[in-house]
């Protein structure tokens, strides 16, 4: 796929926010707090959005920006730019190599491009719009597992939601003898393991934006199936509140879990 070359910066930045997390990874960090325990901040995000915002303003300077750690910059524009500049920021503080930098990019409310980097695996996920996915330059596309007993269901909800809401869904997918249910707190490489075809489902709970536009799309053009949690089709793509799988029958198995 010949990528457009406003696209590269992207991909650009997203690479260089991963080396910048990956000069603190297994180091000490001091943590500060932001809206609850689970919920904090480190150098690392904080350096890594810095990078990241100095490249996107120099290429796209009229360009609205929402990103975790800076918050909403609004310049008018019908373009803007979700960023997640450490996503899995428990599991980078933890030592546990799974986490990522995440850009999506947003016109009006559609999601047109979409970068993922995971800098401990030099892996680089992107998606453009109606073009299809890839990760380090190959097309990837979602699996065609359909046996409940046979798939890997990713659960994420937000921190303001009971952890006893996790473990519903997971205790209700293992009722149904699923293989196996992931809570990975980095939930944007979650929506990649499945458009690799790696797994089969997500569901998604009342997430902040920077949590899912670069995953979602990138999932998506992978030939994931997205409905709302009633399994009607979105009415909008920031939706946060969404199951995504590979489109087989075990869409309606969870969905049936869903709304109990």
């Amino acid at each position: 796929m010949k990528i457009n070359k406003d696209y590269l910066e992207i991909i650009k930045a997203a690479k260089a926010g991963g080396e910048t997390t990956k000069k603190y990874f297994g180091k000490s960090l001091k943590i500060e707090g932001k809206s609850m325990p689970a919920d904090f901040r480190t150098k690392a995000d904080l350096e890594s959005e810095k990078v990241i915002l100095k490249i996107l303003k120099k290429a796209f300077p009229k360009y609205n920006i929402i990103s975790e750690e800076a918050g909403e910059t609004q310049n008018g524009s019908e373009y803007t730019f979700v960023i997640d500049p450490l996503d899995g920021t428990n599991n980078f503080v933890l030592g546990i190599p799974y986490f990522s930098v995440a850009i999506g990019l947003v016109k009006n409310d559609k999601i047109i491009f979409g970068a993922v980097y995971n800098p401990i695996l030099d892996n680089i996920y992107y998606a453009e719009k109606g073009k299809g996915a890839y990760l380090n330059g190959k097309k990837i596309k979602v699996n065609k597992e359909g046996n409940i007993k046979q798939s890997t269901v990713s659960v994420v909800v937000s921190y303001y939601e009971e952890v006893a809401r996790d473990m519903m869904f997971g205790a209700e997918l293992y009722k149904k003898d699923a293989k196996r249910v992931l809570f990975n707190w980095s939930v944007i490489l979650d929506f990649c393991l499945m458009a690799s075809g790696k797994t089969e489902a997500l569901i998604i709970k009342d997430l902040p934006l920077h949590d899912f536009i670069a995953g979602k799309i990138i999932a998506k053009e992978a030939g994931a199936y997205i409905t709302d949690f009633n399994g009607n089709p979105e009415k909008s793509e920031k939706n946060n509140r969404f199951l995504i799988s590979n489109g087989t029958k075990i869409h309606q198995e969870i969905l049936q879990i869903i709304k109990k």
